[in-house]
This record gives structure tokens, sequence and C-alpha cells, in this order.
């Protein structure tokens, strides 16, 4: 399975900002909020292991040769 680096990484920064902004921002239910950033760290904590098992696989990957013309 060939994992999407730039996505990966794309959705990685987006929800560690809207973490930040979530935790930072008074809301009048604090178990939505909470709720809201269990959510935003499962889906970070997922990008992360997604983003480590592209590394591994690129570097078990065999290297492909560049040729100068």
């Amino acid at each position: 399975m060939k994992i999407n680096k730039d996505l990966v990484d794309a959705t990685m920064m987006l929800s560690f900002i809207i973490l930040v902004l979530i935790g930072t921002t008074d809301f009048s239910n604090l178990l939505l909020k909470e709720i809201t950033m269990g959510g935003l760290a499962l889906l970070s904590v997922a990008m992360i292991a997604l983003r480590v098992i592209q590394m591994r696989q690129e570097a078990n990957s065999p290297k492909q040769e560049e040729y100068e013309y």
C-alpha cells in the first residue's frame, strides 16, 4: 500500500493547528470540547503512525538510480 506523504503531512498539520485553536477557545459545553479534542488527538496520532510506516517503507524499498543525460 502506498501512503501519500503530502496528504498525511497536511492532515497532521491541520489537526495540530485545530487542536491548539480548540484548546485555547472557551466552550460553554466542556464535554463537547473534550470529545472534539480527543478525536483530533486520535487523528494526530494516526497520522504520526502513518508517517512512521511510510518512512519505514521508504527505507526498505530499493533505491532507484538516477541517471544523468
